[in-house]
This record gives structure tokens, sequence and C-alpha cells, in this order.
């Protein structure tokens, strides 16, 4: 008889459950699914994932919980893993979730049993630690999951490798992603007459590729320690475009100060959200991803992407592509730059003031006016 609080296992089931558990490449159905799975055998509340990524940091995914939530019990299950011997098959994280006010129970002797609604566990595939597995349900299934620690791990082994499965198909998908995006921008250096050209076409490849509302790059100017949105995508944006303001104001001003990119997916809790362009033009910004542009240790500019669509937030996926694109766009904003101080600085003292837009001999001397009339 399976312990007070638990149904049997449905086998049947289960079977019948398993294909689309394991062939399931999306990771947010994939929480769904488990979600569903687990429901008829232990009922579920809230469940949550945390997984981690060594070269980009945790990743959360969750029904019902808060992400500072899911960091907090999978801080406590690392951690509790590492003061037993044998961690593989880990020691359950007790809490008790409600109103949602979270406590975490250090060990079972301190009224966890009584009080716990929720039970948390590492995950593990092939031997490696990759994230942590909370589920909030009913006192009593928790109770009776203690009292059957085999079922609990039982559960917990086939979550992780359902899980395991679907997170290395997700990976590979952003892989091939990020591939795809990056080879389009790295065309479109090719192929743009100017850097207003240029830049138009790889703002345009940014909403798109990370869908978003609007989207601008914005360069700094040293001289006067200001942003200038010089391209942009969406109505309100390019209404935008030749404004500037003081370089250490906004999510822009904080991504360029600090030179890291910056995700804010809510700014009204935002403290260093700068407003004045919603104010002035009647545009709602919700959520907003900056990347800064450097080069070496020269401040170029910012690239961002306003209100994601399709999804409430912009993710570490989206802020890793973003990065990708702010180092093309700042060695495409250097090399214009040189470009105008070549044609300033040489060719029109040597050939003439209208040599470099109009030259009709570029080939019969020294000039690099050949990009200008497209012959490269």
């Amino acid at each position: 008889m399976p312990p007070t609080g638990l149904p049997a296992l449905d086998l049947n089931a289960l079977a019948t459950a398993l294909p689309g558990l394991i062939t399931e490449t999306s990771i947010d159905n994939q929480v769904t699914n488990i979600q569903n799975w687990l429901d008829p055998l232990i009922p579920v509340h809230a469940i949550g994932f945390s997984i981690n990524e060594p070269a980009n940091g945790d990743h959360t995914f969750a029904v019902n919980f808060r992400e500072n939530q899911i960091h907090e019990i999978a801080l406590h299950v690392a951690q509790r893993n590492h003061t037993i011997q044998n961690h593989a098959n880990g020691a359950p994280v007790l809490f008790n979730l409600k109103n949602g006010d979270l406590t975490i129970f250090e060990t079972t002797d301190d009224g966890g049993i009584t009080t716990a609604n929720g039970v948390a566990l590492g995950l593990s595939s092939q031997n490696n630690e990759f994230g942590a597995f909370s589920l909030v349900t009913d006192e009593d299934a928790v109770a009776a999951l203690i009292d059957d620690i085999n079922r609990l791990r039982w559960f917990n082994a086939l979550v992780s490798n359902v899980l395991y499965n679907t997170w290395s198909h997700h990976l590979n998908q952003e892989k091939i992603r990020f591939l795809n995006l990056y080879e389009t921008v790295s065309s479109s250096l090719c192929y743009a007459g100017d850097l207003q050209e240029l830049l138009t076409s790889i703002i345009s490849i940014i909403v798109s590729e990370i869908p978003s509302e609007e989207g601008s790059i914005l360069l700094f100017d040293d001289a006067t320690n200001q942003l200038e949105f010089f391209s942009a995508m969406g109505e309100t944006g390019e209404s935008f475009i030749q404004c500037c303001f003081p370089a250490d104001k906004g999510v822009a001003g904080k991504a360029l100060q600090d030179g890291e990119p910056v995700i804010v997916n809510d700014v009204t809790t935002c403290p260093y959200f700068f407003s004045d362009f919603d104010n002035g033009s009647g545009f709602v910004t919700k959520s907003i991803l900056a990347a800064p542009i450097i080069v070496g240790e020269e401040k170029v500019g910012v690239i961002e992407a306003i209100n994601k669509v399709g999804s409430d937030h912009f993710d570490e996926s989206d802020k890793r592509m973003l990065i990708a694109i702010a180092d093309e766009v700042g060695l495409a904003v250097k090399n214009a730059r040189m470009f105008d101080y070549v044609v300033n600085s040489y060719c029109k003292m040597r050939q003439g003031q209208m040599s470099c837009k109009g030259c009709v001999r570029p080939l019969k001397s020294w000039t690099p006016c050949a990009r200008q009339l497209e012959l490269v």
C-alpha cells in the first residue's frame, strides 16, 4: 500500500505520457507537461526549475513561483547536497510557501515535516548536477514523500532526465538561432552603402529576431557627453532620430556607464528609467534590453530593444544575442568613422573637395571613394 496522501502509481498513464515528455523540445512546454503528468500523482500547486548553465548563469522556469524564490530554494538544495556524503541522490529541502511568503527549513527536525507544503531536490543527469526541482503540494503529500523517499527520488530522477533532454534540445536550438542571426548581421555589413543604412538594417534585424515593439541604436558623443538616437525601428523610435539626452540617464545610460548589458522587465520598478521620451510621445515603455557598444576602451553607444513581443520578459538568450550584435555594430561604426577621417584628412587635401563624393577616377589613384561608388 502507498503511504497516506499518495495515490498508487498508474503505470499505464505513465507509459502513455513518457513519449511526449521525452520528445518535447520547448522548455516552457515541458514545464507544463511535467506539471500535468505529476498532478494526478501529487497535487501540484506550484512547480519550479532552476537550471544552472556555467557559462551563462541560472535560468528559471516556473508555474505559480517567483523567480527569486526559485533561486533561494536552489541555493539551499546545492548547499545541502554538498554537506552530505552521497549527494548523487541528494537530500530533500523542505519549505513552506503560503500567501507568497517562503520559509525554508534547515532540517526535517525543525517542524518541517508537519508544516511544509513544498519539497525540493537537485536535478542531475549522467552524474551531472544541473539545477534544482521545487514542488508545492499538500502538507500530507510532503509528509508521505518524506516517508517514501525512494518514490520522491524516482520522481526526481525521471523529471531530471526528461528536463535535461529538453534543455539540451533548447541549447542546440539557441545555438542555431544565434549563428543564423550572426550570419545575417555579418552579411549586412558587406552590403550597406553607408552607416545610416547599415544601422537601420541591423536594428530591423534586432526587432525581428528578438521580437520587440521598438528598437534603437544610440551613438555616444564624447565631446558633449550625450547619447543621440542615430537609428531606430518603430513609429515612435523613428520620431526620436537625432534627439539627444545625457549619457548618464536612463537604462541606456546605465548600460553605457557600467559597460554591461541591462535587462529591465518592469520599468515601473526601475530607479534609473528615463521617462521623458514616454511622457512626450505617449508611448508606454514596459521592458527594455540594452547593450553597450564598446570597442576596446572606447564607448561607442548603446543598442536597445523595447517591449518584448510574445513574452512578458527579455531573457538571458536575448541578452547574449544583443551583446554579439553590439560587437559587430561597434566595429562597423569604428570603420565608418575611420573612413570619414581618411576622407577629410587625406583625400580631400590631395584630390580636391569634391573628389570623395563624386570622384570619377577612383581606380586611377589611391582613394577610399570606391566604397561610396559601390565598387566594393
